[in-house]
């Protein structure tokens, strides 16, 4: 059966994965990477960000082309998430290249959220190195046992540098970044984010550049220092041991957190049953070559470096690749409400 749904009028819609058209963002510290990586070509853009899964992308395959996540989600919530009701899709998945850095900067938990933005929910995000070059870093955290407050001083003083810690990172690196961690991806880095759906950031310190209209980008040192919480994380973050599956499929357990749950899988020799727990699952591609969907009797292809959006009333789905012997490699979140 290619689902169950208790909702009559929801069991009458055919669900399948879902494609979507990228938001694609050009940035000042944005590079090349991305387009190069999912399209096969270059692009002019500085793309910094490749928006993969969130509430507002544009459905591009099968009969709900056209809608949006949200829109899906308003119209089926219990096909689409599991729930009863809609709501605002809370995870969203991004592709980073990093040119150059970022700014250094942080954001709020839920509690803050709500306090400095009338917001539901904060930012806490992870992220899984996809490219990194010889010698690339990320600022992670203040340095060790030095407080809110020296920090606050060295920015006054203009040496906002002075307390940051800075840290070497390699591909296939999974960094978790609690709300509250003062961070920034270095340059030479292409990466996969998963977030708790929000935008709001507080940067810190942008490096004494230009932003992309030539004028400084705003800083928000009193809101981001009201959110900073040395030791919030942790580096590098402890990762289970990987589990190995008769078929030689390689299931690497990566995150298990208050927000989301991350895996890494690679696919064996045979179909991998992926069962969704009644729970959406967002599945990304980061491997070379296509990837196959089995959903009932019918399936989806899933074209290399790309995501999809798997409605929960799918409740399992076969896993292939599409070209046999092809080596799949892939990343599979799903919100994990605690």
């Amino acid at each position: 059966m290619e689902f169950s749904c208790e909702n009559v009028f929801e069991a009458t819609m055919t669900m399948y994965p879902l494609l979507f058209e990228q938001k694609l963002l050009e940035k000042v510290w944005g590079g090349h990477s991305i387009h190069e990586w999912k399209y096969g070509s270059s692009s002019n853009l500085s793309i910094g960000e490749s928006w993969e899964v969130f509430s507002g992308n544009v459905i591009k395959n099968g009969e709900h082309a056209g809608k949006t996540l949200q829109q899906m989600i308003e119209e089926y919530p219990q096909s689409m998430i599991g729930k009863s009701a809609a709501e605002e899709f809370p995870l969203l998945v991004k592709i980073l290249d990093a040119n150059e850095w970022l700014s250094v900067q942080v954001h709020p938990d839920d509690h803050l959220a709500r306090i400095l933005e009338g917001e539901e929910r904060g930012k806490t995000e992870c992220w899984y190195i996809l490219r990194a070059e010889e010698g690339a870093c990320i600022q992670y955290d203040l340095k060790e046992n030095h407080s809110v407050q020296e920090y606050a001083d060295s920015i006054s003083e203009h040496r906002p540098k002075d307390c940051l810690e800075f840290l070497p990172v390699k591909s296939g690196d999974i960094i978790y970044v609690p709300a509250g961690t003062v961070h920034a991806i270095g340059p030479g880095i292409m990466l996969y984010e998963l977030q708790q759906t929000s935008d709001t950031t507080y940067r810190l310190y942008d490096w004494d550049r230009p932003g992309l209209d030539g004028k400084p980008r705003e800083l928000h040192i009193e809101k981001g220092l009201q959110c900073t919480k040395p030791g919030a994380g942790c580096f590098p973050y402890p990762v289970h041991d990987p589990i190995i599956l008769p078929d030689g499929t390689k299931l690497q357990p990566l995150i298990r957190e208050q927000y989301f749950l991350l895996d890494e899988v690679t696919l064996g020799i045979e179909e991998f049953l992926l069962e969704m727990k009644g729970k959406a699952t967002l599945v990304t591609n980061i491997s070379k070559h296509p990837l196959l969907i089995r959903h009932g009797v019918t399936s989806t292809e899933i074209p290399a470096a790309s995501s999809t959006f798997l409605p929960a009333c799918l409740e399992a789905v076969g896993l292939n690749a599409v070209n046999k012997g092809d080596v799949i490699q892939l990343l599979i979140a799903t919100e994990h409400a605690m």
